[in-house]
């Protein structure tokens, strides 16, 4: 069996290096030629997997470690009888506990108030619903914007998006379609950005292409834009770096845990899919624990997750980095070399000293707090 795989796709060597001859290649990188006598092909989300890659290919299978699935062309590898899976949900944890740092970051910086807000969710799956439990959690008003969930669900209540208008917070968590009555690129656009009031906070951690790129570099400015995926990366527009009040690359779904979750998943997919019949050897395990300690310092629920992940840092090296001319190479490199955050649940708190509504928020959001 041959096996041809995105390099930067955790343990992917552990799993599927005992299987047969395994090819690693960036995945920007990887070609139609790699593929003409490959088994299986597992990308991430970067790797376009359409009829240009695969035709007259001997690829039975596609796994992608991705939530997901439009760089797929899934009509052409179903028409072709060539098997796929994503690993939809196995970053969902850290994507909702970077929309937390994000809002910790603004509020500590004083670019968002403590007190009641109001937000509205963009697309409420798996991730957009716990970013709404979250946010509930924290105090907020939320509302929901999800056409697609309300048709299917007659106890769900959607607003229009026309009727997304004076929010505090616009989080986006769809995918992104180019087709039917409710596609979904472009569709924070000019007349979108022009509803929103002044200092409103747009978090893009969803698919870059669902913001107009064009109409965020006019209305933008007029708002707190906070993107961690962007329309055309790896090769970004400069001024919509610049005027972004925090930039990260594509970066979310970054977990020390998250890495473990998804190569276990697209393998255990492989099994289902019949491409797999033996059972590995021994799999990597997660890290243990990891102990925070704060030597009796008086912290609020913001100052501590934010010592796990403090997007300001990021955006600052990001933004400084983008200057270069080979823009594509620095922002993959960004990603690659970015330091994996552990997710709040494996983390233990000890000697530090909080107020009863921090201990409380931080608590509810999965911390171990032993004094």
């Amino acid at each position: 069996m041959k096996i041809v795989a995105d390099q930067h796709i955790p343990f992917v060597e552990h799993y599927f290096g005992h299987l047969g001859e395994l090819v690693l290649k960036p995945g920007r990188q990887i070609e139609h030629r790699d593929l003409l006598a490959a088994d299986i092909l597992l990308v991430r989300s970067i790797t376009k997997v359409n009829a240009v890659l695969l035709q007259d290919t001997a690829v039975k299978w596609v796994g992608s470690v991705t939530t997901g699935h439009d760089h797929l062309d899934i009509p052409w590898l179903e028409q072709h009888g060539i098997g796929w899976s994503t690993t939809a949900g196995f970053n969902a944890t850290p994507v909702v506990e970077y929309v937390v740092c994000t809002i910790a970051a603004l509020q500590c910086m004083g670019m968002l108030t403590q007190q009641t807000l109001q937000a509205c969710v963009i697309g409420v799956g798996k991730i957009g619903q716990q970013v709404a439990d979250v946010l509930n959690m924290l105090g907020w008003k939320v509302i929901f914007c999800d056409p697609l969930r309300a048709a299917q669900e007659s106890s769900f209540v959607s607003i229009a998006l026309e009727e997304c208008a004076d929010m505090d917070l616009i989080t986006l968590h769809t995918p992104l379609t180019h087709t039917g009555q409710h596609s979904t690129f472009h569709l924070i656009d000019h007349a979108f950005l022009q509803r929103q009031k002044a200092q409103a906070v747009l978090l893009n951690t969803g698919r870059g292409a669902v913001v107009d790129s064009a109409a965020l570099k006019k209305y933008g400015r007029f708002m707190q834009v906070c993107l961690d995926v962007w329309e055309h990366e790896p090769r970004i527009d400069r001024d919509s770096l610049q005027e972004a009040t925090i930039a990260t690359p594509h970066i979310a779904g970054y977990s020390v845990q998250a890495r473990y979750r998804g190569v276990a998943m697209i393998y255990q997919a492989a099994q289902r899919a019949g491409m797999i019949d033996e059972t590995t050897a021994a799999l990597p395990l997660p890290p243990p624990v990891q102990t925070c300690v704060f030597s009796g310092a008086t912290r609020t629920w913001q100052e501590v997750v934010l010592t796990l992940f403090n997007p300001w840092l990021t955006t600052q090296v990001m933004k400084t980095a983008l200057l270069s001319d080979d823009q594509g190479g620095v922002f993959d490199q960004l990603r690659k070399e970015f330091k994996d955050r552990h997710e709040f649940a494996s983390v233990s708190l000890a000697d530090v000293v909080l107020a009863e509504q921090d201990r409380r928020v931080l608590t509810a959001l999965g911390f171990n707090i032993t004094g």
